[in-house]
């Protein structure tokens, strides 16, 4: 799943100082334990060496102080003498609990006799310093933690500012329109710039493709419609001349027909390019009732001997969009349900505020559904189709954001349009 960029640089930020700095704090505690083993053994060492002094100055003072020192006499200590620390305990009467304590025993000569020496230190106080320390290195280490993610937050936030403004005019950007798209060429970042220059660029290459597209579709649409309009005029000529026998009436009748279905074609293709380009930002209220009801009527003039049984059921409904577009969308839908239709068939209309659904009767079509709205598709009687009818009804429901759908089902042909 996508991530904004400076949400995941901030996930990986904060993962990875948690990582760093909790590695950082246990480094911390056992560097700071073994400095202050380092430092008891040096104190202790310290201790011994005043005592033993003391001692040689002054054999009849006191042998031994709980928790501080003890001086034994031990003959049976070896000539090399020894040295070593341990761990020990005592029990404080005045705290009523037993203290730890680390003890550091050696042997001195004086006085012709061998002594053995022991001082001691309590842990206790050792212990409280580590805590202290560590806890004051845990806090400074949380403090720094949110100090960094908040200033990279807010850094991250200002050094991406210039492409938020660069994709907010871009998705604004509709390219139908005659002005181009001039980016800031300034922001302050040199990667920015750069990318805001070669998407002007871009932008503006692409329009000028657009609109050259653009005049030839307007161009090629026109200038093909005058010579099928003569050819039209001349095929019309020839049928009413009287010396014409059956059969080249027929192929009159076949070529005239041909030629008016590319006429079609053409002014189907001109509109769908219109559409796309937008070329009909005139919207306003359409009453989609009362339009049904007058394409209706025009179609049952054009097929008076053909028109299926019709049953529409439609609510008041309003739309804000073009007139002429909702009229091509309803009239492509209505015109297709009574072209491919059965004799004798029927078609059921019914309107409501969020959906217009046209079914009729009709034999299951050649074609695969999923491909009916595209261009060029053809269902049954394609001799008579030019293919575009659903393509028109599709490319103005993009256009106004429409879902249109086709389903079949046990004889019955259904195309729904959800507002």
């Amino acid at each position: 799943m996508s991530q904004a960029l400076q949400r995941k640089n901030a996930r990986m930020l904060f993962w990875w100082l948690w990582l760093v700095m909790a590695g950082s704090c246990i480094i911390f505690y056992y560097l700071m334990h073994m400095q202050a083993h380092h430092m008891q053994q040096k104190q202790l060492q310290l201790t011994q060496f005043h005592y033993i002094n003391a001692f040689k100055a002054n054999p009849s003072m006191q042998l031994a102080v709980p928790g501080e020192y003890s001086i034994v006499e031990n003959n049976a200590i070896p000539a090399g003498g020894f040295s070593f620390m341990d761990d020990t305990a005592f029990f404080d009467v005045s705290k009523r609990e037993v203290l730890s304590y680390t003890k550091l025993t050696g042997s001195f000569f004086a006085n012709g006799k061998m002594y053995m020496l022991t001082t001691y230190v309590s842990d206790t106080e050792i212990s409280h310093l580590i805590i202290k320390v560590f806890l004051c290195e845990v806090c400074i280490l949380a403090l720094l933690f949110i100090v960094i993610i908040y200033i990279n937050d807010r850094a991250s936030r200002s050094l991406w500012t210039p492409f938020r403004t660069t994709m907010q005019q871009l998705g604004s950007y509709n390219i139908t329109g005659n002005a181009g798209l001039i980016l800031e060429e300034n922001t302050g970042v040199t990667e920015f710039d750069q990318l805001n220059t070669e998407l002007t660029a871009l932008v503006e290459r692409s329009r000028h493709v657009y609109l050259n597209q653009k005049q030839f579709v307007e161009n090629a649409s026109h200038e093909i419609q005058t010579p099928l309009t003569i050819i039209r005029s001349k095929l019309e000529m020839l049928i009413n001349q009287g010396e014409i026998t059956e059969n080249t009436a027929l192929l009159l009748a076949d070529i005239t027909d041909a030629n008016d279905r590319l006429s079609q074609m053409n002014k189907n293709l001109l509109m769908l390019a219109k559409i796309e380009n937008n070329q009909f930002p005139d919207e306003q209220q359409v009453d989609m009732n009362l339009l049904l009801h007058k394409i209706i009527e025009n179609y049952m003039l054009q097929y008076q001997e053909h028109f299926p049984q019709i049953d529409i059921t439609a609510t008041s409904v309003t739309i804000q969009a073009n007139a002429s577009l909702m009229e091509m969308l309803a009239g492509n839908l209505i015109k297709n349900s009574i072209v491919h239709n059965i004799a004798g068939g029927w078609v059921k209309i019914n309107l409501s505020q969020h959906c217009l659904a046209i079914s009729n009767s009709g034999p299951n079509i050649s074609v695969n559904p999923e491909l009916l709205f595209n261009r060029f598709s053809k269902g049954n009687d394609a001799a008579r189709s030019t293919g575009l009818g659903l393509a028109l009804v599709k490319q103005i429901c993009q256009l106004y954001g429409f879902k249109p759908s086709y389903t079949y089902y046990a004889g019955v042909h259904t195309l729904s349009i959800v507002f």
